[in-house]
């Protein structure tokens, strides 16, 4: 295969500039996690919004550019949703190994799925991947059908490691944050799913679905330490 390498650096180091540009600095940390329904976090907890952002962002750039390498498929919605999902998923396998100097808080109780999601945004991914393997199945679309499984075990695997993984630092924090990495790959699950079944009329329904249930809260008694 021959690799377009002048467009690959042009797009790359576009990539480059624009995660330079959004960065995560200590504001965007702030208005993460009042977002996300803590009121007035404190420096510490900041840091580990920021921390959080980084893991992701950092990622982007590189993954965009290995589209390059790969055959082409779907459109462009699809393949941004397939990034996306991909450095979330690379983020949350990152997140299994804790920084050393890192502190750790033990739970006197085993941490359950529905101990940190809503169950309404579970569900709705669920019944879409669902809904989208049958239809693939009936309708022979073997291949996308396997772009479709693939996205399901990246969803299943990160919300394992969501749960899973390591507590570090804040207690209230990291469990907001937990609850939002399960909600968005839930939500960006789904767009996949709506995607690859009806492409390319649904990709604005897809991103609407991302949109949505990443976004959606989580339940205050859950976060509370």
């Amino acid at each position: 295969m021959d690799v377009p390498w002048v467009p690959l650096v042009g797009f790359v180091g576009t990539s480059l500039v624009a995660l330079l540009v959004l960065w995560p600095r200590e504001g965007n940390g702030e208005r993460l996690l009042k977002k996300w329904g803590i009121a007035e976090p404190n420096q510490q907890q900041v840091e580990e919004g920021v921390r959080y952002l980084k893991r992701r962002r950092l990622l982007y750039p590189w993954l965009y550019g290995a589209l390059w390498l790969l055959p082409q498929w779907g459109n462009n919605t699809t393949q941004l949703l397939v990034v996306v999902l991909t450095g979330t998923l690379l983020a949350e396998l990152i997140a299994l190994r804790p920084r050393r100097d890192a502190r750790r808080e033990a739970t006197l109780t085993r941490r359950g799925l529905f101990d940190i999601a809503s169950g309404w945004v579970v569900l709705l991914y669920a019944v879409i991947a669902i809904c989208s393997a049958v239809y693939l199945g009936l309708h022979q679309r073997w291949d996308l059908l396997g772009w479709l499984a693939l996205s399901v075990v990246a969803v299943a695997v990160i919300t394992w490691a969501a749960v899973a993984r390591p507590a570090t630092g804040d207690g209230v924090v990291d469990k907001v944050l937990r609850t939002r990495s399960v909600h968005v790959s839930a939500g960006l699950g789904a767009a996949v799913a709506v995607a690859v079944t009806l492409e390319p009329r649904a990709g604005f329904v897809g991103l609407l679905l991302w949109i949505g249930m990443a976004n959606t809260k989580p339940d205050p008694a859950k976060i509370t330490p």
